[in-house]
């Protein structure tokens, strides 16, 4: 691939386009942490085990891995109508999880918009990559992942009040509905990517996802396509032994009250947003590499030091320094966005996280329950689990090249297997 230049600066344009993008991301985060925060209450209300619990949200993971039908849509259509899609389709699956009256109807209506929240998300960041300048790449979508996290604090935030209301936990997802409000605003102001219509206007192939996975597969770029979906694997697996079972773990076993987790949230809210943006700035002065590195050893490292702590203060710093090192999950979707070329940009991020990569979150939950009946308490498991974050780090070194200023406008003509090599400009 061509490096690009470094003096093209952000415009008002790309400016609005951040901005409208960061709400939609930031109620993603919302919902996605609602359905680990509601656990013990959902529980509670249902009569369900910590083992059924990890079953229900192994299905739910299950609809990010059909979102995959979905986001490769992105090549023939475009993003702005996949984006649009997406964001008024979870918005209606929050809303519907506020009627559910079982945990088998939660975890049906939570599948479902799933699928369209990793859709969401997925456009998003491939929008931004292939719109913003090659230089400032990496700190848009890190802007965009500090929105992200800025939503996963709240339920936090506002859980004991909600708790107080009639519906109870229910209120996080009747808030987690609020985007509906802003699919007008996408349908008037969101524009198609330029990269996109650039490659339509030369006739780029439509694929069947055979046809996709052929491409995928040339000797230039399958071992990119094994690499980045083992990492997306690697990723999912961590970053949900880290979060999903938390509010279940300090209300079971550190015996936390609803009042503990406001108590953490104004803190988390801040230090999560600073952190995504640290990600962002690191990819674009250390390259994306070193930034995946680092976050994965703290991701594993905080985690055992999380659930291996007796401590409040030093379970709650723990977590907290987790929700910072999910950062590098922006890196992991803006490396995947820049190692493919446009025809099969979003089709590749489809394959390698959605139908492939995802498996680590839908495996994890059901592993974590399993061990955790197992081994007496969720601590523990958790504990041993979270080794996995570390294999992460040879894996990146030895078959992922470095793309940090990498221009997407110009397709790459790759011609050889390698980490590194093989790649000529053509126009």
């Amino acid at each position: 691939m061509t490096q690009g230049t470094t003096d093209e600066k952000l415009t008002r344009q790309h400016v609005g386009l951040l901005a409208m993008l960061a709400v939609v991301v930031m109620f993603e985060g919302f919902d996605v942490s609602a359905t680990a925060v509601v656990l013990p209450y959902l529980a509670k209300d249902f009569g369900t085990t910590t083992a059924a619990l990890g079953g229900a949200l192994g299905i739910i993971a299950m609809g990010s891995i059909a979102a995959w039908a979905i986001v490769r849509l992105g090549d023939r259509f475009g993003r702005r109508p996949i984006l649009i899609l997406a964001a008024a389709g979870f918005s209606l699956g929050s809303l519907a999880t506020v009627m559910v009256g079982s945990v088998g109807q939660y975890t049906a209506v939570q599948m479902a918009t799933r699928a369209l929240l990793v859709t969401q998300i997925a456009t998003a960041y491939l929008i931004v990559s292939e719109t913003l300048p090659p230089a400032t790449r990496g700190r848009a979508n890190g802007l965009l992942g500090a929105f992200g996290s800025f939503g996963a604090a709240l339920p936090f935030l506002v859980l004991a009040p909600a708790l107080q209301t009639s519906l109870g936990w229910r209120m996080l997802f009747l808030i987690g509905a609020l985007p509906l409000l802003m699919v007008p605003l996408l349908l008037f102001r969101l524009r198609e990517t330029p990269v996109w219509r650039d490659a339509q206007a030369r006739s780029a192939p439509r694929l069947s996802p055979l046809d996709e996975l052929r491409q995928l597969l040339v000797p230039g770029l399958r071992i990119r396509f094994a690499a980045m979906s083992l990492l997306w694997f690697l990723v999912n697996f961590a970053t949900s032994v880290g979060s999903l079972f938390f509010t279940l773990y300090v209300v079971r076993e550190r015996n936390w009250a609803p009042s503990d987790f406001a108590a953490i949230a104004p803190v988390g809210l801040v230090a999560c947003f600073f952190g995504y943006l640290a990600v962002g700035w690191l990819m674009d002065r250390i390259g994306r590499r070193w930034t995946i590195t680092l976050f994965m050893a703290a991701l594993g490292g905080l985690t055992q030091f999380c659930y291996s702590a007796q401590g409040w203060w030093a379970v709650a710093g723990g977590f907290l320094g987790v929700q910072v090192a999910l950062g590098v999950w922006v890196a992991s979707y803006t490396l995947n966005s820049e190692l493919f070329p446009t025809h099969l940009r979003a089709a590749a991020n489809g394959w390698c996280h959605n139908l492939i990569g995802r498996w680590g979150v839908v495996i994890a939950p059901w592993l974590l329950g399993a061990v955790s009946a197992a081994m007496g308490s969720i601590g523990p498991a958790v504990t041993l689990l979270g080794f996995a974050a570390y294999l992460a780090i040879p894996l990146i070194w030895l078959l992922m090249p470095e793309t940090r200023g990498e221009r997407l406008d110009v397709d790459p003509l790759v011609s050889a297997d390698g980490p590194n090599g093989g790649a000529a400009a053509t126009s």
